[in-house]
């Protein structure tokens, strides 16, 4: 079943490879004729009407601060905060995945027990946070919950993990987490660990792609209906991961590599292969992977004296943590990093699009983990997002799909995927 699936699905690359093209794309009619105040009213009915759903927020790593609380409203200018409850309702954004993310260390048994501690607590705090405000937002586990909590008007939050570092060697903790709620996995982060390459690690391949581990990580993924996010992985562990998955995967936070060539990005072969298998890319808000960022040796040398009194595993008392943020914003504001446009993000979309289909593509602010651009820092600024996306055409339906009901899908189909492995009971 593993081959006739990888061929059904190679056969319907090498269609869009052979027409360059999605072959659902139509020419989208650009709304010349709109002012900026009739896009903005027609977008926020389309956010009133239409599950909103946001593929990767680092906002746990805020969470964690003295103090802070997602109940209130932030800023990113004052706070170095990007997402809290309210800003999600003014930005018209129903809610999203949390990510459990560990920052890649030692392959070694003492790094490994660290990650899975430090894994379990992070997502812990998440469902202790949603349960402190269970009259603003709740947990989903599925489509049809994000749906129901939806429609009650509270928050809708799903887990999701960033970087496999999180489980070690041992596969069973997946079904744990699964429990805890998280319903996808990011194999990779920004460096190479037990189950398979990243895109960005300085020191090269270490597996050549997916490991052995990582194999069989994807295939017990497959088994509980959690989806395998690609994102941060190698062009060949994501080719890998594709090959082995039987169900549809997700990039969670990825650009186009054809739009701005860094390693983060997905190039053209893998988007329509993604297509293809009935996947979704996310694209990412990060701006430092849609345009060149020219060298700034004061801001890198402040962040880098800044990450050496901060982090790298270092245990803060309250006092150095609020210390640790007052900085951080001063830096900031000291020295503001170079950002991208609305306009590169729709340009990115636009590409996918063409490429792959609306069926295929979502979004992610990638807030609170270095995500933003220009008139979009915040969850409280996407708007201008599906403005822009009007502006050139886009329809409801296209938008609608874009930002939920795509990801929802490959949800779905996980699920459904897993519970087909499920004897039935004689009766």
């Amino acid at each position: 079943m593993t081959r006739l699936r990888a061929l059904t699905g190679c056969l319907a690359a090498a269609s869009l490879l052979v027409s360059g093209y999605a072959e659902d794309a139509p020419k989208r009619i650009p709304r010349t004729d709109m002012s900026d105040t009739e896009l903005e009213v027609m977008a926020r009915e389309i956010h009133a009407a239409h599950l909103t759903i946001d593929t990767h927020m680092d906002v746990p790593m805020v969470l964690k601060r003295p103090g802070f609380d997602i109940s209130k409203e932030y800023s990113w200018y004052e706070n170095a905060s990007q997402v809290d409850f309210p800003r999600m309702k003014k930005g018209g954004i129903d809610g999203g995945f949390f990510v459990v993310y560990v920052g890649q260390g030692p392959l070694t048994h003492e790094g490994r027990a660290q990650a899975i501690d430090a894994g379990f607590e992070i997502a812990d705090l998440i469902r202790k946070t949603v349960e402190e405000h269970s009259d603003i937002a709740a947990i989903a586990t599925s489509s049809d919950e994000a749906y129901a909590i939806r429609e009650t008007g509270k928050r809708v939050v799903f887990l999701g993990i960033e970087n496999g570092y999180t489980i070690g060697r041992n596969l069973d903790l997946l079904k744990d987490y699964y429990e805890k709620g998280v319903r996808y996995f990011g194999v990779t982060h920004s460096k190479n660990n037990d189950l398979g390459d990243s895109s960005t690690d300085p020191k090269g391949n270490m597996h050549m792609g997916l490991s052995d581990l990582g194999l069989a990580a994807i295939e017990e993924c497959n088994r509980l209906g959690i989806m395998v996010d690609i994102s941060h992985s190698s062009d060949k562990t994501a080719w890998d991961i594709l090959e082995a998955s039987a169900t549809p995967v997700i990039a969670s936070h990825s650009g186009s590599y054809a739009n701005y060539p860094h390693p983060r990005n997905l190039n053209d072969a893998l988007l329509k292969e993604i297509a293809a298998r009935d996947g979704v890319v996310q694209m990412n808000m990060f701006s430092a992977y849609m345009m060149e960022v020219q060298p700034n040796e004061e801001r890198s040398s402040a962040m880098s004296l800044w990450f050496k009194n901060y982090r790298g595993g270092k245990e803060l008392s309250e006092a150095e943590s609020l210390k640790s943020v007052d900085e951080y914003v001063a830096i900031q504001q000291k020295y503001p990093k170079p950002l991208s446009t609305v306009s590169a993000v729709v340009d990115h979309i636009d590409h996918m699009v063409e490429i792959m289909g609306v069926d295929h593509i979502g979004i992610s602010g990638d807030f609170d983990g270095g995500g933003g651009v220009d008139g979009s820092m915040d969850i409280g600024q996407m708007m201008p997002i599906t403005i822009e996306m009007l502006r050139r055409g886009y329809t409801e339906e296209d938008l609608k799909k874009f930002w939920g009901a795509n990801v929802m899908r490959v949800l779905d189909a996980c699920q459904s995927y897993a519970e087909s492995l499920v004897p039935e009971e004689e009766d």
